[in-house]
């Protein structure tokens, strides 16, 4: 059954959630098992010469007499993944804002259709929201910056490698105790993507406060 305007929230979105956060959990654990193993199965080679006697360590056909593979496997590999699980978090997010202008769209038959506005991704979706529905969409409030800071840093791993030099999204960073800025790259830590989530499903339910309203007139 297709979810309703009125019960979007709990038809569509917290079950949505609800798996995203079992994936969240899935890429935590991956991420922390790959750093055990790293850990518990490198090796230490003895390389004795003139004039000095040196301990490599090796792991996985790489040592660290050329790699830092302390910095690879137990910060750069999890900060790939953890790059990979936002990216997915903000797809499905912005996706999730999409559907439901669609369904506005269709239960009323509107004249004007999400792929009708301007731009793209959040702001596209909620200038509908705004605009055509009459929806409030909270641009002020807390949830709202957060999520916008968010989907900024997704901007700058998307287009910039990771490499972050706008000022706004270096403030961001600092103020998150999850981010860290290493070498002008951000390194997202354990909790971050429950973070994430968390943020969307408070602005989320700040939008089905505004649907549910809106219902009752």
């Amino acid at each position: 059954m297709e979810p309703t305007l009125k019960n979007w929230y709990e038809q569509s979105i917290s079950p949505t959630f609800e798996l995203i956060r079992s994936y969240i959990e899935g890429v935590e654990e991956q991420a922390d098992l790959s750093v055990l193993h790293y850990k518990e199965n490198k090796k230490m080679h003895v390389i004795e010469g003139y004039p000095d006697t040196r301990v490599i360590t090796e792991y996985k056909g790489l040592d660290d007499d050329s790699w830092n593979i302390h910095e690879i496997f137990c910060e750069y590999f999890p900060n790939l993944q953890r790059k990979s699980a936002l990216l997915t978090l903000t797809g499905i997010f912005e996706h999730e804002l999409d559907n439901l202008c669609d369904s506005y769209g269709r239960k009323y038959d509107t004249k004007v259709r999400l792929n009708h506005i301007a731009g793209k991704g959040l702001e596209r979706s909620t200038r509908y929201l705004e605009k055509v529905c009459g929806y409030d969409v909270y641009k002020t409030s807390r949830e709202r910056v957060n999520v916008d800071a968010i989907q900024k840093l997704r901007n700058a791993i998307v287009h910039q490698n990771g490499k972050i030099s706008d000022a706004s999204v270096l403030s961001y960073i600092k103020s998150v105790d999850l981010l860290v800025i290493n070498e002008s790259e951000v390194i997202i830590g354990k909790g971050y993507l429950a973070y994430v989530l968390n943020n969307y499903d408070g602005y989320i339910q700040l939008l089905d406060k505004s649907i549910k309203l809106s219902c009752q007139k």
